[in-house]
C-alpha cells in the first residue's frame, strides 16, 4: 500500500503538540513507514499559538517545508478557530481532529463540510489522571483520535512507544488516555 499523509497541528505553547507529533512519527516508523515532524514557532511562550507539521508516508520523505494542503488538521483548543485559520488549505475530504471541550454551535458550523472527529480530550485526560502541573494533557487523547482515523498504527505499537518514552505511572496514564479516546471514536 502506497500512501502519504500530511497533518497540521494547531495548539498553544505548553500543549505538547511538538512531543505528540514526534511520538506519532516514532509510532509510524515502528510500523516500517517514514515519519517527519516539523515544528514551527517563534519565541515560544506558554499559551501562544503554535503549529507543527507531520508527514507520514510509505516512501521516503524529502519535503521539509510547511504543509499547505493537509489531509488532517489537529486542533487542541477550539478557541484557535477564531484566532488562527486552522482550516486554511485543508483538503475538502480532510479530517479535523479537535478537542471538543467547550465548543459552541458556531464552532461546529465552521467545521461543516469536513469529517470532524470531536474528542473531549480534557475530560479524558482528567479521567485518566493525565496532568502535568495540574493541567490536563489533551494531546494524548487527540493522538488516539488520529490513530483511530488513520488506521495504520496498531494499539500495541502505540503502547510500546509510549512505554519507552514514559516509564511507570506516567506511561500508563498516557496509554489509558489513548485507549479511552480510541474507544469513543467511530472509525
Amino acid at each position: 500500500m502506497t500512501f502519504s499523509i500530511e497533518i497540521r497541528w494547531h495548539g498553544r505553547g505548553g500543549h505538547g503538540i511538538v512531543s505528540a507529533s514526534n511520538l506519532l512519527c516514532e509510532m509510524a516508523m515502528r510500523k516500517g513507514y517514514y515519519g517527519l515532524s516539523i515544528p514551527i514557532f517563534g519565541a515560544e511562550r506558554r499559551g501562544a499559538p503554535t503549529k507543527v507539521y507531520t508527514r507520514i508516508s510509505s516512501r521516503p520523505i524529502y519535503k521539509r517545508s510547511e504543509v499547505a494542503n493537509p489531509d488532517m488538521v489537529v486542533i487542541t483548543d477550539a478557541s484557535l478557530l477564531h484566532i488562527v485559520d486552522p482550516l486554511r488549505g485543508l483538503k475538502r475530504d480532510g479530517v479535523i481532529v479537535i478537542n471538543s471541550h467547550g465548543m459552541s454551535n458556531d464552532d461546529y458550523k465552521m467545521l461543516e463540510g469536513y469529517r470532524v472527529v470531536a474528542i473531549n480530550a480534557v475530560d479524558i485526560a482528567i479521567k485518566s489522571d493525565l496532568k502535568v502541573g495540574g493541567i490536563p494533557v489533551v494531546t494524548t487523547p487527540l493522538l488516539g483520535g488520529i490513530l483511530k482515523v488513520l488506521n495504520i498504527i496498531d494499539l500495541d505499537t502505540a503502547e510500546q512507544v509510549i512505554r519507552e518514552k514514559w516509564e511507570g505511572a506516567l506511561g500508563e496514564k498516557n496509554i489509558k488516555a489513548l485507549e479511552m479516546a480510541m474507544e469513543v471514536i467511530r472509525a
